[in-house]
């Protein structure tokens, strides 16, 4: 245990004593006693709170004393007091509604040596981006598959040095377009600006114009968002160090503004026909939780309910139930047609909802003709085309608290054997890691 460790636990026990007890007390007497437990081996959560009676402190469970430091790489979803050192990296406001009234809440990322984490303030911060900040009975849930931080009316956040964290919590580390996820903290890419598009948006009571898009390397795709205008466009092959990485339904994102170093490359450093689709084993897929142009193979192991004969709402383009969205209530539904599917490729398995386009396309039956069938005929149709048939599948993976699904792009069938492939796939990645 470090010093500035020592100093943080005794910190601890001095903001659990009562304020009459405080005044009198010596920082030096209770650290040499600290120090002393930790020699015989004396749990820390005991040895506090051992010290927290001796000194005049109320008597208070082990679970609700402040924790050790957690390492953000460290986090799980439903922790309690938990005590994070590191530095934000960015900080916003965010106006909600409870319970009929305005609140401003505070969201952000912090980061550390390990990585970084999303987070969430129900009350007013005095930090800045950039700031070092120790974050002490914060608590941890899950948010679409990642684990968010948030601070409570128990939280304490205070400024602290700069040189209570290691180096590595500031500088890049270089990684591929297709190792990118939320939490990896500041990173070095070097990829080809595919798409970009600007939208004004509020921030802080400001209009400001963010840019984002696709980018690309010869390992994959991803999509950015710059805060700031660096004069980047399309074909442009970029280098960013210092952006952080965000996670949309399980698709990364890099994030990046004026405080990343961004330098242009020659546009030749990486050509446009690397980046076509890679097959994917659907194990890596589920592990990544969300990607961009994924390919897909396996064999279809179920067609699920609501495939076959639809109606849609012409506002929100949901699928009207007994004539209703759940949203716009009554109204005229559109027909359409749809197939939901599961595959597996022997290593894993995922879902998709084919459009009317791609259903069509694999099983020959139009939308005209599943008018004139019933639901069991369409569905029996469905079943007699797909069912243990092998198919390939192009699109977006998105992840949801239900788990990772396919937006297909593109379907077709396919001829392979899906333990030989699911086999190959896994040792070529074997030999890559």
């Amino acid at each position: 245990m470090t010093e500035e460790d020592i100093k943080s636990h005794v910190e601890d026990i001095i903001n659990a004593l009562k304020e009459e007890s405080k005044e009198e007390i010596s920082r030096e007497e209770i650290e040499k006693e600290l120090e002393k437990f930790m020699e015989y081996g004396v749990p820390l959560a005991q040895a506090k709170q051992t010290l927290v009676k001796k000194y005049g402190g109320a008597a208070v469970l082990t679970s609700s004393m402040p924790s050790q430091r957690t390492l953000i790489s460290d986090l799980k979803p439903n922790q309690s007091s938990v005590k994070i050192l590191g530095h934000i990296i960015a900080i916003n406001p965010k106006e909600i509604s409870v319970r009929g009234e305005n609140k401003t809440i505070f969201y952000g990322i912090l980061g550390d040596e390990t990585g970084t984490v999303p987070f969430t303030s129900w009350s007013a911060l005095e930090v800045e981006k950039g700031d070092v900040v120790e974050v002490s009975n914060a608590y941890t849930r899950e948010w679409q598959g990642t684990t968010q931080l948030n601070l409570g009316d128990r939280v304490r956040v205070e400024k602290t040095d700069k040189d209570r964290l290691p180096k590595a919590a500031f500088e890049p580390r270089e990684i591929k377009v297709a190792d990118l996820k939320s939490g990896l903290g500041r990173v070095d890419v070097t990829a080809k600006i595919l798409e970009i598009d600007s939208r004004e948006t509020n921030v802080n009571g400001e209009t400001k114009k963010i840019f984002s898009g696709v980018i690309a390397d010869e390992t994959g795709k991803a999509q950015f968002t710059s805060w700031d205008d660096l004069k980047i466009k399309k074909d442009d092959v970029l280098r960013i160090s210092g952006g952080y990485v965000k996670a949309w339904k399980g698709i990364p994102q890099l994030t990046f503004d004026s405080t990343a170093t961004v330098k242009k490359l020659d546009a030749k450093k990486i050509e446009k026909k690397e980046f076509e689709s890679k097959q994917m084993p659907i194990h890596v897929l589920l592990d990544k939780r969300g990607a961009l142009d994924v390919d897909i193979h396996g064999a279809v192991i179920d067609i699920r309910a609501g495939s076959g004969f639809v109606k849609r709402c012409p506002e929100c383009n949901r699928v009207l139930m007994n004539e209703e969205c759940a949203v716009h209530g009554s109204v005229k539904g559109t027909p359409d047609l749809r197939v939901k599917i599961v595959i597996d490729d022997g290593t894993g398995a995922v879902g998709s909802s084919l459009n009317k386009e791609l259903t069509e396309k694999l099983t020959g039956l139009n939308l005209e003709d599943a008018k004139k069938m019933s639901e069991e005929e369409v569905l029996d149709e469905m079943k007699n085309k797909l069912f243990a048939k092998n198919i390939r599948l192009k699109g977006n993976a998105l992840s949801d608290e239900f788990g990772t699904s396919i937006v297909a792009k593109d379907a077709e069938f396919v001829d392979f054997d899906i333990a030989k492939e699911a086999e190959k796939l896994t040792s070529e990645l074997g030999d890559l890691l």
